[in-house]
């Protein structure tokens, strides 16, 4: 257990001072990008992806610990990991391919005005 700490310690300590050594990048490149924004708001990120970025992180973690259960403590809990594991990410890229569809009904509706129906009518395209 004490190997484990010190590694996640040293861990820690390297990812420090990498982010240290790169802060004046970090810093040029966010100003960059925040100009870059004022010229091209169009450009800008959602707010949705990052929101589902940081869930499925830390289902990841989450994942990591299971398998780390599964493997090292207790074979038995296998059903319960692969069911944690499908359920998760099916829900969370289903809501997302719904929410992109959705978008992209929208673009296709006022890149083609002569279009004629409503978005109800066009999601039921293949």
């Amino acid at each position: 257990m004490k190997y484990v700490l010190v590694f996640i310690a040293g861990f820690m300590l390297a990812a420090a001072l990498i982010v240290i050594y790169n802060l004046p990048g970090i810093r040029s490149r966010r100003r960059k990008r925040k100009e870059e924004l004022k010229e091209h708001p169009e450009r800008k990120g959602g707010t949705t992806k990052v929101l589902l970025f940081s869930i499925l992180m830390t289902y990841y973690i989450a994942f990591a610990v299971g398998v780390w259960v599964v493997v090292f403590k207790d074979k038995d809990q296998l059903g319960t990991l692969l069911t944690f594991t499908g359920g998760v990410t099916a829900a969370a890229v289903a809501f997302y391919c719904w929410k992109a569809k959705a978008e992209n009904l929208l673009k296709i509706k006022a890149g083609n005005p002569e279009l004629c129906g409503s978005l109800s009518d066009f999601s039921n395209m293949t």
